[in-house]
């Protein structure tokens, strides 16, 4: 596994926060072979080992022995044995930190390795433990040596004499000697002698283990080894002349070693928090600034692997926002963890307050994202464009993992550099695009706020003028009688909360509203029973945050949920022939209340896509600049192949966000369309492999065919999107027709008095009273309008057709749909003659979008007419209106 370069390319490791694409990430924890001794020389002993997933193997317990002074970091979310795999720890100290250590398949082997050894060094500091078994314990004593054997006796004799050879010194010459008579005497046999004594026992070790929580109390042992054991005795003489020797004593044990050191702390999660930098900065580099991106890196996977409506992929969410929670603690002001986190799960304007923004995919778009529902335009664009994409990923996965010489590579290098600058462009056209939507957005908030300042001085003039009746109207609900006076205060109370911060949307359930108990407590108790939600409301808002890890208990407890669809239901159900005007009014600031919330909502959700498309333009530039580097290189090595290989799927998959911004246009245009949710076949993760196996291929764990065996199952899913074209082609092979929904207004109709005073007038279409019996499923297709009596010199007036955000049908099962998409404009020439049907001309086809705006969406909802001023400067005279006629186009199923 190669060392790290940081220095060499003059990163600051302690400062260091790098936009966290995942080459990026991989390249400042990965050094090239090449690097010089030099500056190897300056490189900390030991890199981290990173994943997200740790498996300890063999080959890890040979990558934590290798000669260092410094201490091992094992660094995962989850660190786990492989079946039957301890990891081996010898002369370095291992340092694991993982939010999980896993021991059921294996331990911790810190022993000594020899006799008489120190036990080893461990640290695990983990949030929470399971069968956890950590052995430093030192090694037993070596053996004494083994005592001297004995020597046999031997008999006493009498020689009468014996010659014996001389040789002179001086001359070499030789001559005999003979030795008269000699007495030799005898010896007696010894025994064997004593064993020697045994080596002291080796030192117990040091183990370190902190958690928040432990499944299993953690086993853990750095007990001192036992003294060696004497030597044997030698043994007793033997053969003749040998009787009465004995063997030699055993020697004594030897000492034992001094136990080691053993430290149990458990702490709660501040202090666990406070405790993770310190340890990973430890040794002098920071490997906080390692983890830190690299579980952003993993966030962003796990992010695109989400998918709410996927029962195996539900849980993805809540391993994100953990991601980038966990980044934050080890990196507070990371821009790019703090952008993620605020896309996925939205952010507190203030302390306590509910979250705002949120909810939006991996691409910065929101699950609700509203298009014109043209499926054929999105999927025709991307099919058009699936096909070079892949194309050019070929060149990734094989023509740069052949190059022989340099000047193929330079080639190669040249089509990357293209690619990626056309790649750059697509994201700076949708960072314009962005920041486009978000001053409509902005635009979408100061027209909501105008008109529901509007309701709020129509529901005052309604209050005073019921009070002054001698019989007011009253309401009556839950067994509540209550005056209109009480409701209408308690809606105006709502209503004024929404500008000052004490009402706010539940941006993740976008029907529902928290509102602070301060204002929810002062209202009458019949509008707390009209407005006040239920237990099921409470468990979509619990059920909306679990999914992306959030608690949201502690704003429950200080907030009313208030349900808008049930609001209307009730407000229908209390209607009646005398408070009907006073109840339209009513229901009119509750609904233009909700409007506010949702379009200050889809504000902050436009502000997180000008960000989210900031950091992809930003990120496409970085990439542009890698292959113009790349193509200037001058010589061929493993390294610049394996460059260019990631350089080109790095762009490749720059490109894949913008084949999946089109695929998910095409699968919000099914979905707006036929109501039918395709999450199931929109594969955010198509062209994206887990981080965890790019850097297995950088660290030599899997070679090229192991990572295009990934990268070609990945880059397989995209293919899925085909089955969003059979559920939208199969809606029109049902019974569709089509037909008109003529509404005539007279002149003592309100409608037309409003007209009139105030150009403009507002109508309403119940998707169930409204629509004739067995149409179900009613769509708008076209709208004509008629201004009877009206005078233009022209003869013809141009005004605006507006529908409200909330969009309804009525299904075959008889249920009422509600999508909250965006309110929609549309300019419509106006006769001011009766309209006749012949002058429609020819039938247009049902499932192709037309000019209006407005097109494919319920039918169901509220509508607003209004005559611009530039109208009547250029000769509009409404004084002789007599009736307005509003023929609405729909297409509907047939019961």
């Amino acid at each position: 596994m190669p060392q790290r370069t940081a220095i060499a390319r003059g990163l600051n490791w302690n400062t260091w926060t790098p936009r966290h694409t995942l080459e990026e990430v991989i390249s400042f924890i990965q050094e090239p072979e090449s690097i010089g001794e030099a500056a190897r020389a300056m490189l900390p002993d030991y890199y981290p080992y990173i994943r997200d997933t740790v498996t300890i193997t063999d080959e890890l317990s040979t990558f934590c022995t290798r000669p260092s002074i410094g201490p091992v970091f094992v660094i995962g979310r989850i660190v786990r044995h492989k079946p039957g795999c301890n990891l081996r720890v010898t002369t370095n100290r291992v340092i694991i930190v993982a939010d999980v250590y896993d021991g059921r398949n294996g331990m911790i082997d810190a022993g000594a390795p020899s006799r008489g050894g120190r036990g080893g060094t461990v640290t695990v500091m983990c949030r929470r433990s399971i069968n956890a078994r950590v052995n430093a314990s030192g090694g037993y004593g070596t053996a004494g040596a083994v005592g001297a054997d004995g020597s046999p006796g031997a008999p006493g004799y009498h020689s009468d004499g014996y010659w014996e050879t001389v040789t002179d010194p001086v001359t070499g010459e030789t001559r005999e000697v003979w030795h008269p008579d000699v007495d030799i005497p005898g010896a007696d046999p010894t025994n064997g002698g004593p064993g020697g004594p045994g080596g002291t026992g080796g030192d117990g070790g040091s183990i370190t283990f902190t958690s928040i929580e432990d499944e299993t109390p953690p086993e853990l042992s750095a007990a001192c080894g036992a003294g060696g054991p004497g030597g044997p005795g030698g043994l007793a003489a033997q053969g003749p002349y040998s009787a009465g020797s004995v063997d030699g004593d055993p020697g004594p044990y030897g000492p034992s070693g001094v136990d080691g050191q053993v430290d149990v702390i458990t702490l709660g999660e501040a202090d666990y928090v406070a405790g993770l930098r310190p340890l990973l900065d430890s040794t002098g580099p920071s490997y906080a600034n390692y983890w830190a991106p690299y579980r952003i890196v993993i966030g962003e996977y796990f992010y695109h692997r989400y998918n709410p409506n996927v029962p195996d992929r539900a849980e993805f969410g809540a391993l994100a926002a953990t991601e980038f929670k966990r980044a934050l603690e080890l990196q507070p002001d990371n821009a790019d963890a703090i952008r993620l986190q605020r896309q996925l799960v939205g952010f507190a304007p203030a302390p306590g307050a509910v979250f705002v923004g949120g909810g939006a995919n991996a691409l910065g778009l929101p699950h609700d994202l509203d298009v014109v529902p043209n499926f054929d335009k999105y999927i025709e664009a991307f099919t058009r464009f699936l096909t070079p994409v892949l194309e050019f990923l070929g060149i990734g996965v094989d023509g740069i993992l052949a190059s022989k010489t340099i000047g193929e590579l330079s080639e190669i290098a040249g089509q990357l550099s293209l690619q990626a600058v056309a790649a750059r462009e697509d994201a700076d056209r949708s960072l314009g695009i962005a920041r486009t939507e978000q001053e409509q957005a902005d635009s979408g908030v100061a027209y909501a706020q105008s008109e529901l300042d509007r309701a709020t001085a129509d529901i005052n003039r309604a209050i005073v003028a019921a009070q002054q009746q001698p019989d007011p109207p009253e309401i009556s609900f839950g067994g509540i009688v209550s005056t209109i006076a009480e409701v209408g205060g308690a809606v105006l109370s709502v209503v004024a909360a929404v500008p000052t911060g004490g009402a706010s949307l539940v941006a993740l359930a976008p029907s529902l509203m928290m509102l602070a108990d301060t204002v929810f407590d002062s209202a009458a108790p019949i509008a707390r029973a009209l407005l006040g939600g239920d237990a099921t409301d409470l468990e979509q808002i619990s059920a909306a945050y679990n999914a992306v890890g959030q608690d949201a208990s502690d704003i429950r407890s200080a907030h009313q949920v208030v349900n808008f669809v049930t609001v209307a239901r009730r407000l229908v159900e209390v209607t009646t022939e005398q408070n009907a005007p006073h109840v339209a009014l009513i229901e009119r600031g509750t609904e233009l209340a909700h409007e506010l919330l949702l379009a200050r909502n889809r504000a902050v959700l436009a502000a997180q896509r000008v960000d989210a498309g900031a950091a992809r333009s930003a990120r496409a530039h970085d990439v542009a600049a890698q292959a113009a580097a790349l193509q200037s290189r001058q010589h061929l090595d493993a390294e610049a192949v394996k460059q260019a290989g990631l350089l080109a799927i790095s762009t490749a998959r720059t490109k894949a966000d913008v084949l999946l911004r089109l695929a998910f246009r095409a699968k919000r245009s099914v979905e707006i369309y036929t109501l039918k949710n395709e999450d199931a076949n929109f594969p955010l993760d198509a062209g994206r492999i887990h981080p965890d196996l790019a850097t297995d291929y950088y660290e030599k764990e899997i070679d090229e065919a192991a990572l295009v065996r990934a990268l070609t199952s990945s880059w397989g899913e995209i293919l899925n999107l085909a089955d969003m074209q059979i559920d939208y082609t199969e809606y029109f092979d049902g019974p569709l027709d089509k037909d008109w929904m003529r509404r005539s207004f007279k002149a003592s109709d309100p409608q037309v008095v409003e007209l009139k005073s105030l150009h403009r007038f507002t109508f309403a279409i119940d998707p169930v009273a409204d629509v004739p019996d067995g149409h179900f499923d009613a769509k708008i297709r076209s709208i004509r309008l008629s201004f009877i009596g009206a005078s233009h010199p022209e003869g013809e007036i141009s005004c605006e057709v507006r529908h409200e955000g909330k969009y309804q049908q009525r299904r075959p099962d008889k249920t009422v749909t509600t999508q909250w998409l965006l309110p929609k404009v549309s300019t419509r020439n106006v006769k001011t003659t009766p309209l006749l049907p012949a002058e429609f001309g020819d039938d247009s086809p049902l499932d192709a979008p037309r000019s209006l705006a407005f097109w494919g969406r319920g039918v169901g909802g509220r509508w607003q007419v209004t005559i611009p001023q530039q109208q009547f400067d250029t000769g509009l005279d409404l004084s002789g209106l007599t009736q307005v006629q509003v023929w609405i186009g729909y297409q509907f199923l047939h019961g």
